[in-house]
C-alpha cells in the first residue's frame, strides 16, 4: 500500500469514527430509551460477545450502538461460545 492510499484510508476511518461519536453523543442513552435494567443487560451481553478492545458496551450509549455491536460480534464469530446471547439478538 502506498503512502497516499494509507493516508486517505486513515483519514476516511477517522471521519467515520468522528461521525459515529457525534451521533452517539446526540442520541439518547440506552438507559433512558429502555430503562436501566434492560440497558445493563444489553451492556453485559455486549461485553460478553464483543472482541473489540474498546467496545461501545455502556448503558450510557444509544441502544442502537450497543445492539449493533452485539449483532456484529455474533455474525463475526457465528455465535461461537455464546449461542444463548446471540440467539436472543437475531
Amino acid at each position: 500500500m502506498n503512502l497516499a492510499r494509507f493516508i486517505f484510508s486513515a483519514a476516511a476511518a477517522s471521519l467515520v469514527l468522528t461521525t459515529l461519536a457525534q451521533s452517539a453523543l446526540a442520541a439518547e442513552s440506552c438507559a433512558k430509551e429502555v430503562g436501566p435494567a434492560k440497558a445493563r443487560r444489553y451492556a453485559r451481553d455486549c461485553v460478553e460477545v464483543s472482541p473489540a478492545t474498546h467496545p461501545p458496551c455502556n448503558a450510557l450509549n444509544p441502544c442502537d450502538l450497543i445492539l449493533g455491536e452485539i449483532k456484529r460480534s455474533c455474525q463475526l464469530f457465528a455465535g461461537n461460545g455464546r449461542p444463548q446471547i446471540c440467539a436472543a439478538y437475531r
